[in-house]
């Protein structure tokens, strides 16, 4: 049974494609603990788009993160029309600070001090134990550990309707072979990787492996021109899948064989939808925001040798996804292809 009885739940994680991924997680772990109970969750407009169809959670409570003060104040309106039993915070910033503030909680449970900041530690009541740093989605999962739901199956589930499947089954047919989803960008320019080593990893891929590489990003100017740059460097012609709205995006990535990708929200998107993913980590730490599964497709040069077992923090190292050569990327992907050989599948057993 859970620490504390609850009819009405209200998950608060507003906003960070990467953290919407283990924010559903949560609220699936949630759901398992509290069958039935009421489950809303309070988010921004593009994480409502990517969980909109979820079955665990009964109601969303979404809003414009640009809104002006009449959007704000109508959102604070309709949380304090509510009443909860238990709110659930994974997210110390100022603008959750305000939300939670003005949710009407019996329970408001968030980070222990050390990870609390943003006026986190005044708003919440109740807090889960300190730990030491780890993977971004353990530290969701660290909720339910406080709650008592043992044995949570750790379970995305991302849900499509038959439409968007017709979509996804369309776009994909006007290729003639299986296609690898590359990542071309984030949100961050340090943690991108060169368009020149992209290319000759696209070449492989489209005349040494025979898929069909697929440009996948969002619709900026900025990924535009890497988008287009990269296709001046390839002797193949890549596909581009520049555009909105974030569920194609989603429905490109799960149609993928395998995808390539630096830190940034899509490698989070392809992990979940168990997409095997060859992450690319060198600015940020794969401890912290790495691929939560695959990590045996994982290129890791944030890490030098020695430091394994070395605490998790949040520094970030300038320069070093300059060092990850195509080579590297090349030999994850054929080493993927093989241990990964349909899509979804276990992996491939290692002979005795």
């Amino acid at each position: 049974m859970p620490k504390f009885d609850a009819e009405r739940i209200c998950l608060i994680r507003t906003s960070a494609i990467g953290d919407t991924v283990h924010a559903l997680a949560l609220a699936n772990g949630l759901k398992s603990g509290y069958p039935d109970a009421h489950l809303t969750w309070v988010l921004q407009n593009i994480p409502y788009e990517m969980v909109k169809h979820q079955p665990a959670i009964d109601r969303f409570i979404f809003f414009d993160r640009k809104a002006d003060t009449r959007g704000w104040m109508d959102l604070i309106g309709r949380l304090r029309k509510e009443r909860f039993d238990l709110a659930v915070i994974p997210q110390a910033s100022a603008k959750t600070s305000l939300i939670t503030l003005f949710t009407r909680a019996r329970i408001k449970l968030g980070f222990d001090r050390s990870r609390s900041r943003e006026l986190h530690w005044l708003v919440t009541n109740r807090k889960i134990p300190p730990r030491p740093m780890g993977h971004v989605q353990d530290q969701f999962f660290e909720f339910l550990d406080f709650l008592d739901i043992k044995d949570s199956p750790k379970t995305w589930d991302f849900r499509f309707t038959e439409e968007e499947r017709q979509w996804q089954k369309s776009f994909f047919s006007s290729f003639n072979r299986p296609a690898i989803g590359f990542v071309i960008a984030s949100a961050h320019r340090e943690k991108d990787w060169h368009p020149q080593y992209y290319a000759r990893a696209m070449d492989h891929v489209y005349f040494e492996l025979g898929f069909q590489p697929l440009m996948i990003g969002g619709p900026s100017a900025r990924e535009k021109r890497i988008a287009d740059e990269i296709s001046s460097l390839c002797r193949c012609r890549p596909a581009a899948a520049l555009e909105k709205p974030i569920r194609h995006t989603m429905l490109q990535i799960e149609g993928c064989r395998m995808a390539v990708s630096p830190d940034t929200g899509p490698l989070h998107i392809a992990v979940a939808l168990n997409t095997p993913t060859v992450g690319i980590y060198g600015f940020s730490n794969p401890k912290r925001c790495g691929p939560y599964r695959f990590r045996d497709l994982l290129i890791d040069h944030y890490n030098d040798p020695g430091e394994e077992n070395a605490p998790v923090t949040r520094k970030t190292k300038p320069g070093r996804m300059e060092t990850i050569q195509p080579q590297e990327v090349i030999e994850k992907i054929e080493y993927g292809l093989s241990r990964y050989p349909e899509k979804g599948c276990h992996p491939k057993q290692a002979a005795p």
